[in-house]
Order: C-alpha cells, then structure tokens, then sequence
C-alpha cells in the first residue's frame, strides 16, 4: 500500500543557462529574444528527469512517504534517464507506462540570469496516458492522490472522480492548460470533483475567474501562486491570508509550483495546521528554485527539522 500515487507528466529537461539570452519588453510581457542564425554560449548545461508526476513523486519520497508515480514514457535513452531517476530515489515505478511507438517527452529549457526561462516542449508520451493505464486498485488502497497534467483526458479525469467519491483517498490537484479549458466552459463540473487541496498560479487562476467562487464554495484549501509576489491562500470558500515567498537567490524556477505543493499537502499528511503547511511549501520552493532542475533541491523531512 502505498501514501501517495502522483498521476501526469513524465520528461526529461535539458536546461541551459545564458547570461547571453537577450531579454526585451514587449506588450504580451518579457520576451527571450535571440538573433536569427546567431549563437550564444551557454555557461551551465544539465539533463535531469522532469515531468509532473515524477517531480512530485520524488518530492513526497524525500518527505519520508511510500510512493508510486503514474505516467507514461516511450522505450528510448531520455525514458532510460526517468526510470533511473525514480529508482534511485527509491520511488515505486510499478505504474509507468512504456510505449515502444512513442517518444519520451522532452523540455529545452533556456535560462536567463535572472532565472526565469523560456520552455521548448516536445509532449511524446506524456500526452498519451488513458484511463486504462490507472492502477485501479492501488488508487482505491493509497492514502493520497496527487493529480496534474493529463492533457485534458476527460475520460480519465471522470472515472478518477467517479472512483473517488466512495473512498476516503485525499487528493491535490494541479490542472494543466487543457484540464483549465474544461472547467472553464464547464464540462467538468466542480461540484463533481472530489478534490481537498486545488493549487494553480494567477495566470491559470484567470482561465477559471467564471468559476472561481464555485471552486472557492466547493474545495477546502484553494491556493493561487503568483511567483515571487508570493500567493493567496482560500480555506472553505473564504479568503485567509496572502503569504510571500522566502527571499533566495533564483538559480531557475522549473519545479517551483511542484515543490510548494509537495511541501504543502505533506504538511498537511502530517497533521500540520494551514499556516504551517504554507511555510513547508515556501520552505521546499526556496530550495528548489536555487538548483538547476526540479528535483536536485527537493527537501526531506530532516531538513525541515521533522
């Protein structure tokens, strides 16, 4: 039996950083700007596995909880460099889907001086979990779901609701750009959604303003991130507090929002109280983000004086 199963996305990242990447202000926001046929040189250069579910994964793992990851990697090196990721940090692999037609999912991930980075995706195989790759049984046996990018697989999301609403199973949800859409035109229903803890960041908080006091009436812990300003905090459909984030020196921002959630709901697992369950978000974020990669930072219980 395990304490948490985390569903979504498996990658491989390939992060470059630059204090050569030209940064220009534009309309639709800061804009990585490069000359056509030019080259740059690219001072720190690291692969590491990436991906939601695997993210987490490890995160929950390092906070001292037996856990499994669902995803979905095709049978080449960059799904080679994921499975052995997750088996040196001692994470179940029993629930990764391998698929000899389909290529692992790989992020190019350019990062400025400042840390912020701009993504070139390739979503492979992470795009292809289906609803007859969940682990059933092992979901209806877990004490906690952790759910995120599942390129809005309608079906799957149903049946994972469906499935949860005669168990006792907590879940945190993480919605996906796709996952956002559905709530947004409202074929997915927030009142059928079985969800404890709902994380998302402004710009996602925006796709869903139409329902956003639905969400805040119907989930216990709605928390809306907003990078380094921090993020608001919204217990059983009232507004608590907004908290800011501890101030570090940002090496790079992937893993950012995984981290604070990993720290949350463990926090959580353990019987915390909110806002001790924010400051082991904050906590896990801050050591993240002065890491290149979304895993090398990740806190474990000790660290956290547990």
């Amino acid at each position: 039996m395990h304490d948490v199963i985390t569903i979504g996305s498996a990658t491989v990242d390939i992060l470059m950083k630059s204090s050569q990447f030209h940064l220009q202000s534009a309309q639709e926001g800061l804009l990585l700007c490069e000359a056509y046929g030019g080259k740059i040189d690219i001072e720190e250069f690291e692969i590491h596995s990436g991906g939601a579910s695997t993210n987490t994964a490890v995160g929950f793992r390092r906070m001292g909880f037996h856990t499994a990851s669902v995803a979905e990697v095709g049978k080449d090196f960059l799904g080679q460099i994921i499975w052995d990721e997750l088996k040196r940090e001692q994470v179940d692999t029993d629930f990764i889907i391998t698929e000899k037609s389909e290529q692992t999912a790989v992020s190019v991930l350019l990062i400025s001086r400042d840390g912020g980075r701009s993504a070139l995706t390739h979503r492979g195989a992470a795009s292809m979990l289906e609803a007859r790759d969940m682990p059933w049984q092992a979901l209806t046996e877990t004490r906690w779901i952790h759910l995120s990018n599942v390129s809005g697989n309608k079906e799957l999301l149903l049946r994972l609701f469906d499935h949860l609403k005669t168990s006792l199973v907590g879940l945190s949800w993480n919605p996906g750009s796709h996952e956002l859409e559905l709530l947004a035109k409202e074929e997915l229903k927030i009142e059928h959604i079985q969800c404890d803890v709902f994380v998302v960041n402004k710009e996602e908080w925006a796709v869903v303003k139409n329902i956003q006091q639905s969400i805040q009436r119907h989930i216990p812990y709605v928390i809306v991130t907003d990078g380094a300003r921090g993020g608001e905090v919204y217990l059983k459909g009232s507004y608590q507090f907004t908290y800011e984030p501890h101030q570090v020196k940002v090496m790079q921002e992937t893993g950012a929002g995984d981290s604070f959630i990993v720290g949350f709901v463990s926090a959580h697992l353990l019987g915390k109280d909110l806002v001790e369950c924010v400051e082991w978000g904050k906590r896990n974020a801050a050591s993240v983000v002065q890491q290149m990669g979304a895993k090398k930072g990740l806190l474990r219980r000790k660290d956290l004086g547990i």
